[in-house]
Protein backbone atom coordinates (compact mmCIF):
# COMPACT_ATOMS: atom_id res chain seq x y z
CA UNK A 1 0.00 0.00 0.00
CA UNK A 2 2.29 2.76 1.19
CA UNK A 3 4.41 1.72 -2.11
CA UNK A 4 1.67 1.90 -4.34
CA UNK A 5 1.27 5.65 -2.61
CA UNK A 6 4.82 6.49 -3.46
CA UNK A 7 4.88 5.32 -7.22
CA UNK A 8 1.85 7.64 -7.34
CA UNK A 9 3.62 10.45 -5.94
CA UNK A 10 6.60 9.96 -8.21
CA UNK A 11 4.28 9.94 -10.98
CA UNK A 12 2.63 13.20 -9.89
CA UNK A 13 5.93 14.85 -9.87
CA UNK A 14 7.26 13.64 -13.31
CA UNK A 15 3.59 14.75 -14.98
CA UNK A 16 3.90 17.78 -13.45
CA UNK A 17 7.10 19.05 -14.95
CA UNK A 18 5.46 17.38 -18.42
CA UNK A 19 2.59 20.50 -17.88
CA UNK A 20 4.94 22.40 -16.50
CA UNK A 21 6.82 22.48 -19.76
CA UNK A 22 3.32 22.32 -22.21
CA UNK A 23 2.75 25.68 -19.99
CA UNK A 24 -0.64 24.35 -18.57
CA UNK A 25 -0.53 26.51 -15.74
CA UNK A 26 -4.11 25.19 -14.60
CA UNK A 27 -2.92 21.62 -14.96
CA UNK A 28 -0.36 22.40 -12.46
CA UNK A 29 -2.30 23.83 -9.80
CA UNK A 30 -4.77 20.88 -10.00
CA UNK A 31 -2.21 18.49 -10.64
CA UNK A 32 -0.25 19.94 -7.35
CA UNK A 33 -3.59 20.13 -4.89
CA UNK A 34 -4.55 16.67 -5.48
CA UNK A 35 -0.49 15.32 -5.05
CA UNK A 36 -0.84 17.96 -1.59
CA UNK A 37 -3.69 16.41 -0.69
CA UNK A 38 -2.35 12.70 -1.06
CA UNK A 39 0.75 13.27 0.47
CA UNK A 40 -1.11 14.60 3.50
CA UNK A 41 -2.60 11.37 3.69
CA UNK A 42 -0.09 9.36 3.07
CA UNK A 43 2.46 11.24 6.16
CA UNK A 44 -0.93 10.97 8.76
CA UNK A 45 -1.34 7.24 7.88
CA UNK A 46 2.58 7.08 8.16
CA UNK A 47 2.81 8.83 11.44
CA UNK A 48 -0.18 7.69 13.29
CA UNK A 49 -0.41 3.98 12.24
CA UNK A 50 2.41 2.50 10.18
CA UNK A 51 5.43 4.06 12.25
CA UNK A 52 4.26 3.03 16.19
CA UNK A 53 3.67 -0.21 14.70
CA UNK A 54 7.19 -0.07 13.13
CA UNK A 55 9.01 1.36 16.12
CA UNK A 56 9.95 -1.50 17.72
CA UNK A 57 11.05 -3.86 14.23
CA UNK A 58 13.70 -1.77 13.11
CA UNK A 59 17.37 -2.28 13.81
CA UNK A 60 18.05 1.77 13.63
CA UNK A 61 14.68 3.19 15.27
CA UNK A 62 16.31 6.69 14.51
CA UNK A 63 15.05 5.79 10.49
CA UNK A 64 11.26 6.80 12.03
CA UNK A 65 12.83 10.05 13.68
CA UNK A 66 14.62 11.06 10.61
CA UNK A 67 11.15 10.13 8.44
CA UNK A 68 9.51 12.08 10.88
CA UNK A 69 11.53 15.35 10.42
CA UNK A 70 11.17 14.82 6.90
CA UNK A 71 7.65 14.72 7.25
CA UNK A 72 7.72 18.67 8.86
CA UNK A 73 9.63 19.84 6.19
CA UNK A 74 7.24 18.70 3.21
CA UNK A 75 4.16 19.95 5.07
CA UNK A 76 6.30 23.04 5.62
CA UNK A 77 6.62 22.93 1.65
CA UNK A 78 3.04 22.36 1.30
CA UNK A 79 1.74 24.56 3.16
CA UNK A 80 3.89 27.23 1.07
CA UNK A 81 2.03 25.76 -1.86
CA UNK A 82 -1.30 26.70 -0.51
CA UNK A 83 -0.72 30.74 -0.45
CA UNK A 84 0.35 30.79 -4.05
CA UNK A 85 -0.71 30.36 -7.40
CA UNK A 86 0.45 28.74 -10.27
CA UNK A 87 1.63 32.11 -11.88
CA UNK A 88 4.09 33.00 -8.74
CA UNK A 89 7.14 32.08 -9.84
CA UNK A 90 8.28 30.49 -7.01
CA UNK A 91 4.96 28.00 -6.84
CA UNK A 92 6.84 25.47 -9.65
CA UNK A 93 10.03 25.72 -7.73
CA UNK A 94 8.39 24.99 -4.40
CA UNK A 95 6.56 21.72 -6.22
CA UNK A 96 9.75 20.89 -7.70
CA UNK A 97 11.47 20.87 -4.07
CA UNK A 98 8.99 18.94 -2.81
CA UNK A 99 9.03 16.92 -5.53
CA UNK A 100 12.68 15.93 -4.86
CA UNK A 101 12.28 15.91 -0.58
CA UNK A 102 9.82 13.03 -1.27
CA UNK A 103 12.09 11.08 -3.58
CA UNK A 104 14.36 11.03 -0.59
CA UNK A 105 12.24 10.00 1.72
CA UNK A 106 10.93 7.03 -1.00
CA UNK A 107 14.85 6.10 -1.17
CA UNK A 108 15.21 5.92 2.44
CA UNK A 109 12.44 4.08 3.35
CA UNK A 110 11.95 1.74 1.11
CA UNK A 111 15.54 0.89 0.63
CA UNK A 112 16.17 0.72 4.36
CA UNK A 113 12.78 0.86 6.50
CA UNK A 114 11.33 -2.02 4.73
CA UNK A 115 14.26 -3.75 4.37
CA UNK A 116 14.73 -4.20 8.26
CA UNK A 117 10.93 -3.93 8.85
CA UNK A 118 11.01 -7.41 6.42
CA UNK A 119 12.63 -9.32 8.76
CA UNK A 120 10.63 -8.19 12.12
CA UNK A 121 7.87 -9.81 13.86
CA UNK A 122 5.13 -7.00 12.92
CA UNK A 123 1.78 -8.13 13.13
CA UNK A 124 1.67 -7.54 9.19
CA UNK A 125 -2.31 -8.51 8.54
CA UNK A 126 -3.59 -6.46 11.76
CA UNK A 127 -1.69 -3.48 10.59
CA UNK A 128 -2.91 -3.67 6.99
CA UNK A 129 -6.73 -3.81 8.34
CA UNK A 130 -5.80 -0.83 10.77
CA UNK A 131 -4.01 1.06 7.90
CA UNK A 132 -7.10 0.49 5.44
CA UNK A 133 -9.60 1.58 7.90
CA UNK A 134 -7.95 4.85 8.41
CA UNK A 135 -6.91 5.61 4.87
CA UNK A 136 -10.73 5.40 4.08
CA UNK A 137 -11.35 8.15 7.02
CA UNK A 138 -8.74 10.41 6.10
CA UNK A 139 -9.83 10.09 2.33
CA UNK A 140 -13.39 11.82 3.17
CA UNK A 141 -11.37 14.11 5.89
CA UNK A 142 -9.33 15.37 3.18
CA UNK A 143 -11.95 14.87 0.23
CA UNK A 144 -10.26 12.19 -1.31
CA UNK A 145 -13.07 10.07 -1.49
CA UNK A 146 -11.59 7.29 -3.57
CA UNK A 147 -15.26 6.43 -4.83
CA UNK A 148 -15.56 9.91 -6.32
CA UNK A 149 -11.83 9.74 -7.83
CA UNK A 150 -12.57 6.55 -9.74
CA UNK A 151 -16.36 7.09 -10.99
CA UNK A 152 -17.52 3.96 -7.90
CA UNK A 153 -20.23 3.90 -5.39
CA UNK A 154 -18.88 4.14 -2.04
CA UNK A 155 -19.98 0.43 -1.57
CA UNK A 156 -17.60 -0.28 -4.71
CA UNK A 157 -14.74 1.32 -3.14
CA UNK A 158 -15.46 -0.87 -0.32
CA UNK A 159 -15.44 -3.45 -1.40
CA UNK A 160 -11.95 -2.68 -3.65
CA UNK A 161 -10.35 -1.68 -0.21
CA UNK A 162 -11.75 -5.35 1.49
CA UNK A 163 -10.35 -7.18 -2.02
CA UNK A 164 -6.90 -5.69 -1.60
CA UNK A 165 -6.73 -6.41 2.58
CA UNK A 166 -7.42 -9.79 1.58
CA UNK A 167 -5.68 -10.23 -1.26
CA UNK A 168 -2.74 -8.72 0.91
CA UNK A 169 -3.76 -11.32 3.88
CA UNK A 170 -3.17 -14.20 1.45
CA UNK A 171 0.35 -13.26 0.28
CA UNK A 172 2.71 -16.12 1.54
CA UNK A 173 5.29 -12.58 1.97
CA UNK A 174 4.90 -10.76 5.09
CA UNK A 175 4.06 -7.35 5.07
CA UNK A 176 3.90 -6.81 0.92
CA UNK A 177 0.46 -5.58 1.00
CA UNK A 178 1.42 -2.71 4.00
CA UNK A 179 4.94 -1.99 2.87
Amino acid sequence: MLKEDHKRAKKAFRDFSKLQEEGDEAGCQALAEQTCKELQLHMRLEEEVFYPAARGGLDEEDLIEEAEVEHGSAKTLIEQLSSLSPEDAKFSATFTVLGEYIKHHVKEEEGEMFEQLGRSKVDWDSLLEEMLARRMELEGELGLDAAEEEGETEEQAAARMAASSDEAKSRPSQGKGVR
